[in-house]
């Protein structure tokens, strides 16, 4: 994103009417943000077609393209999407994944929206094979609606695992709320999980106690609030929660219902190097609510300009300290 500001943002359409939640999510926060849309339909290779002689298929695709041109076109009526807000739409033969990122790469999109149900191709594997390529290749986040997203999202869990790349998309996501906020009263709630493993560890090494490893964990978490959130107009709270990630972020959904799910990530490497592990794979999946993936690549300018700003090594990741010292 160029500074941090959402000018355009990029969503993937099934065409379907499950798509239109997809599409009116997308939009509204479009609006919230003061950017234009690009939509885009993706029209897989259909093998029927293998075997036909090359010029029938041809006509054949020819034809499917334009009857899903008709149908984009359909969409965009009924949803009301102006010529003012709307910069674009198309639709390309290829594998969703391939066709959104080349496309968000060649409009400068700041942010993909894409559904995580339905039919079509936008929603086969969305959570499997296409979004982990998508992950891979696109240098934006990404936002996957699950069901009906408020925009503003009012209730947001951001976990953190403390390390650099976390302050990172944490500071990036807190600004991207803070351009849909307005005058809404957003809610962050950020959680740690401190797994058994790592307060044995603390415990061994320190020669404390696991509750000295928690209250150690909760006042690092609590600087990292403070020192990642920035100037952003709403509240931000902070939990630890003793367990295994993957458990206790779910646990945390259940407890703590969320409009929105914020997870960063540590490389190339989808959904499978997401901030909080292989674990967030299935955090994604199974979250009741829509997701926000932010890469490295996205929250890289956040790192930069804090940097630039302190002059100096970035502040906002603490060691551990061992308590006593």
């Amino acid at each position: 994103m160029n500074d941090n500001r959402i000018n355009l943002v990029l969503i993937g359409t099934s065409l379907g009417e499950e798509s239109d939640q997809v599409v009116r999510s997308g939009l509204a926060l479009a609006r919230a943000a003061g950017a234009r849309v690009f939509l885009v339909h993706a029209v897989q290779n259909d093998p029927m077609l293998v075997g036909y002689e090359l010029g029938a298929g041809h006509v054949l695709e020819h034809e499917l393209m334009a009857r899903c041109g008709e149908e984009l076109r359909g969409q965009i009526e009924k949803l009301e999407l102006g010529a003012p807000e709307l910069a674009g739409s198309m639709v390309q033969v290829g594998a969703p994944h391939r066709i959104l990122t080349e496309i968000a790469q060649e409009i400068g999109a700041d942010l993909i929206v894409v559904g995580a149900t339905g039919s079509g191709p936008f929603a086969a594997e969305l959570l499997g094979s296409t979004a982990d390529r998508v992950l891979r290749k696109v240098s934006c986040p990404v936002l996957i609606v699950r069901g009906e997203l408020p925009v503003p999202p009012l209730r947001v869990l951001a976990p953190v695992d403390l390390s650099c790349l976390s302050g990172d998309s944490f500071r990036c996501g807190l600004r991207l709320l803070a351009q849909l906020a307005g005058s809404a009263g957003i809610r962050v709630r950020t959680i740690h999980a401190l797994s058994l493993m790592d307060a044995l560890v603390f415990r061994q090494r320190t020669g404390t106690s696991v509750e000295e490893a928690e209250r150690q964990a909760a006042a690092r978490l609590r600087q990292f609030v403070l020192e990642n959130r920035s100037d952003v107009p709403f509240a931000v709270e902070a939990a630890v929660r003793p367990g295994e990630p993957r458990v206790e972020i779910l646990r945390e959904l259940e407890e703590h219902p969320a409009d929105l799910l914020i997870l960063g990530t540590q490389g190339r490497g989808g959904m499978d190097r997401l901030m909080l592990g292989s674990v967030a794979s299935t955090v994604a999946r199974k979250a009741p609510c829509s997701v926000l993936v932010i890469s490295p690549e996205a929250a890289l300018d956040e790192g930069i300009a804090e940097a630039i700003r302190c002059q100096t090594e970035p502040s906002w990741h603490p060691e551990p300290v061992a308590a006593g010292t």
